[in-house]
């Protein structure tokens, strides 16, 4: 497309010379008149070309937008289908507790609790608090964990099959740790959790969050070509080959991009 550009500017200052000599000179011969001519018919026929050109490019940009315009929208319309039963489950749980079923009955009474006057030495050692002292401190069990064993227990849930205890552990990776950098593994895994379960609609969306979250992450390339897998499986062919194609054009030389272009071919 440059080279013909080039040509053309080349040919438009041809023929402004060709035009500049006829005029200065007040008369030309019928072959220079040819020339002329010539020149003009290429000026049009390289000019034609190059806007044919620039509107395929033009026209390929705008298939691009329009893909990913439609990926976008198939993503939002997956958050609201898989929110609004969320939502009708607490609605529904809340509806069918009446407040009144927290109250006594009439014809019940209220049992009395009385507190003993003294708690005997045993049972005051028992508990960990010193007789005749009127409150001790509360010694946590274990030392609080940290995102390095949040991750490693979520790993082993992950590889024993447990995917709802190992969505826990990550969840609270990701909620205690936000900025830990074991972070995009841990949303990475989540979004691994529900594919092997088969509910590849929530799997793109927590793929989704990998891609969106952590644009520097060693797991994007692998969250592109499992989300597109994810939409293979539901059946939307075309939002996977955007996904596939996103991913050969971002990470070149990526394992997955590999598999994807064996896979095209």
């Amino acid at each position: 497309m440059i080279t013909a550009m080039i040509t053309m500017n080349k040919t438009v200052t041809s023929v402004l010379c060709g035009i500049l000599l006829v005029t200065s000179a007040g008369c030309a011969s019928k072959t220079d008149l040819y020339m002329l001519q010539d020149d003009v018919k290429e000026l049009k026929t390289q000019s034609q070309k190059s806007g044919g050109n620039q509107a395929e490019v033009s026209s390929e940009v705008q298939k691009l937008r329009d893909e990913v315009a439609q990926l976008q929208g198939t993503i939002e319309e997956l958050r609201y289908k898989l929110n609004v039963p969320e939502q009708k489950n607490v609605l529904g749980q809340q509806g069918s507790t009446s407040p009144s079923a927290f109250l006594p009955s009439e014809g019940s009474a209220i049992e009395k609790v009385t507190l003993p006057d003294e708690v005997a030495p045993e049972a005051a050692d028992t508990a960990g608090v010193a007789p005749g002292s009127a409150s001790a401190e509360v010694v946590p069990s274990s030392p609080a964990i940290d995102d390095q064993g949040l991750y490693n227990a979520g790993k082993t849930f992950f590889e024993g099959y447990k995917y709802p205890s190992a969505r826990k552990e990550f969840g609270l990776l990701l909620d205690t740790y936000p900025s830990s950098a074991l972070a995009d593994d841990a949303q990475y895994y989540i979004a691994e959790t529900y594919f092997n379960e088969k509910w590849f609609e929530k799997a793109i969306l927590e793929y989704q969050l990998v891609i969106e979250k952590y644009p520097k992450g060693d797991k994007r390339p692998a969250a592109y070509f499992k989300q597109g897998l994810s939409f293979e499986n539901i059946g939307d062919t075309t939002n996977a080959k955007v996904r596939y194609r996103e991913l050969v054009q971002l990470y070149p030389e990526s394992n997955e991009a590999r598999i994807v272009n064996s896979k095209m071919q």
